[in-house]
């Protein structure tokens, strides 16, 4: 039964490590210039068009907590808090897209991505 139950979790973490493989190859096709683009055109675009969904609630969080700060006395947000959060995206997204390239190069050459991680 040990052996049994010792298969069944190497299989379901064999299941994930692929399943995050997927996801980062994905994310390193996406196109740094269209995650500017949307950031800048509508903030939480680019999240969605990396399909980053908690880096996604994470920002938005981020959004309600800066505009909260940089609200003006109608509760309007300002062009500051605006440029604040279309930066963010941009800057996060694009980031992210260059990790997923670097990891899967990284791969692709045969090296383990984990060994490379500088602490």
């Amino acid at each position: 039964m040990d052996k049994h139950l010792q298969e069944l979790l190497q299989q379901e973490d064999q299941k994930r490590r692929e399943e995050e493989l997927r996801r980062t190859y994905a994310l390193s096709q996406k196109s740094q210039g269209a995650a500017v683009f949307l950031s800048l055109l509508l903030a939480f675009a680019a999240y969605i068009y990396t399909r980053r969904w908690k880096a996604l609630m994470i920002f938005l969080g981020w959004c309600i907590f800066v505009g909260v700060l940089f609200s003006d006395e109608e509760g309007e947000v300002s062009l500051p808090g605006l440029f604040l959060a279309s930066t963010w995206a941009a800057v996060d997204n694009c980031a992210a897209i260059q990790r997923a390239r670097e990891k899967i190069e990284l791969l692709r050459s045969g090296q383990s991505p984990d060994s490379n991680r500088q602490t």
